[in-house]
């Protein structure tokens, strides 16, 4: 048997209208999101298309955070890294991608993940001066993990 090497691609998906907290998208507008502007800048390439298919989905998306984990092949990942940056819209919003990782396991991008956010937080939590603000802050993240 042959094994089938695999690349997890962390992405921050950034809307450019502030009104968009929340992305309203499901993984399936992700991957033909992308798999469209891979048809577009590579149809000329032999196997363009056809290589990055195999074995491409959107394993993770997240709507509060805007963050979502794409999974491809091996030896197409390359293409869909270079990709990224040119794609300004996403359904009917208008975004960027801004990748973040390329892991080997899903695993690796999970603990990635909670470290980026960690540290999201932390510098949220550094700007505020107030003690009860920061203990307000906290109090609503808490009550955001539980629902």
């Amino acid at each position: 048997m042959v094994r089938i090497k695999n690349r997890y691609i962390v992405v921050e998906i950034i809307p450019e209208s502030k009104q968009y907290n929340v992305l309203h998208y499901k993984d399936h507008v992700l991957t033909k999101c992308i798999l469209a502007a891979v048809r577009k800048y590579y149809e000329t390439v032999a196997y363009g298309l056809g290589r990055v298919e195999l074995g491409f989905c959107t394993k993770y998306c997240n709507e509060r955070t805007k963050i979502a984990i794409i999974r491809c092949s091996h030896h197409s990942h390359k293409y869909v890294t270079s990709i990224l940056p040119l794609i300004t819209t996403i359904g009917d919003v208008r975004a960027k991608f801004h990748t973040i990782y390329v892991g080997a396991t899903i695993i690796n991008c999970n603990k990635f993940i909670i470290k980026y956010q960690q540290k999201y937080l932390d510098r949220i939590l550094g700007q505020i001066e107030s003690a009860k603000e920061r203990q307000d802050m906290i109090k609503r993240i808490m009550e955001f993990e539980l629902s």
